[in-house]
């Protein structure tokens, strides 16, 4: 027999994060049942459990009924595979068209321009998504930078160290990020970087000097550090790299520094 880590491990992979999992795999053991209920069984602060109830409705792996007090119940395993893979299908055919607009022109500029090589490699999954841009910001020598969504941005700041020791080599550090309240404290902790707002990012790009682009499609967009489908394309190439670098700083003069109150 499975053990729950299992089943919460795959629920994981479904776009859930781990607390989302713990309570729809409880909810799906349990049957229809309270906040409280579900605090007691696992372990999850009370409040925060609200929060997820409401997280996994919105996602559809749940339904809340309005009782007193507020009860919820797990919609069913199958459907809900079924409209998550639905969902996968058409988040590809998303970032397939998102791809093919965004870097093939580039691409196609960068090779009229005699651009002596080009490499091109898909990196899958976050976690190794991670690795690589680590491994980026250790070799940058100038500059630094970075489209973000602010769950984006939220998981950058685990990555503070490497950026502070390329902030200490003379690496100027650059961000733009649709920025809101809830990430006041994110800013907070990487505020040695230049950061400015923009409202409307919905994909990763990191330039590195003017040789590296890696440019990510987060999936699922959420706060996870470790787990998540992401898809990047990691591609060296001075020509292409400069055309990227050109873009962002247009978007960048346009953009307003973000104002944090003490």
């Amino acid at each position: 027999m499975h053990s729950p880590r299992e089943f919460i491990e795959a629920l994981t992979e479904l776009g859930l994060n781990t607390y989302e999992a713990k309570v729809y795999f409880t909810l799906v053991s349990e049957g229809l049942t309270t906040a409280k209920h579900l605090s007691e069984i696992t372990g999850i602060p009370y409040g925060k459990v609200y929060e997820i109830m409401n997280s996994l409705a919105s996602k559809g792996f749940a339904m809340l009924l309005p009782s007193k007090p507020i009860k919820c119940r797990a919609a069913s395993p199958r459907e809900v595979l079924e409209a998550t893979r639905k969902k996968m299908e058409e988040k590809y055919q998303h970032l397939e068209k998102q791809v093919i607009s965004k870097l093939e022109p580039l691409f196609t500029e960068a090779k009229e321009a005699n651009e002596p090589s080009i490499a091109v490699w898909m990196i899958t999954g976050r976690a190794n998504n991670n690795k690589k841009i680590e491994e980026l910001f250790r070799k940058a020598k100038k500059q630094i930078n970075i489209y973000l969504t602010e769950n984006g941005f939220s998981r950058l700041v685990f990555q503070k160290d490497q950026l502070q020791d390329a902030k200490e080599r003379g690496v100027v550090i650059n961000i733009l990020v649709p920025a809101s309240k809830r990430i006041t404290e994110d800013i907070k902790s990487l505020n040695f970087c230049n950061i400015k707002h923009n409202p409307n990012i919905v994909q990763h790009i990191f330039t590195i000097d003017s040789k590296h682009t890696l440019f990510i499609e987060p999936i699922p967009d959420d706060d996870e550090i470790l787990y998540g489908r992401d898809i990047g394309f990691w591609i060296i190439s001075e020509k292409f790299t400069g055309l990227a670098n050109k873009m962002f700083q247009f978007e960048f003069a346009k953009a307003k520094y973000i104002q944090l109150k003490d």
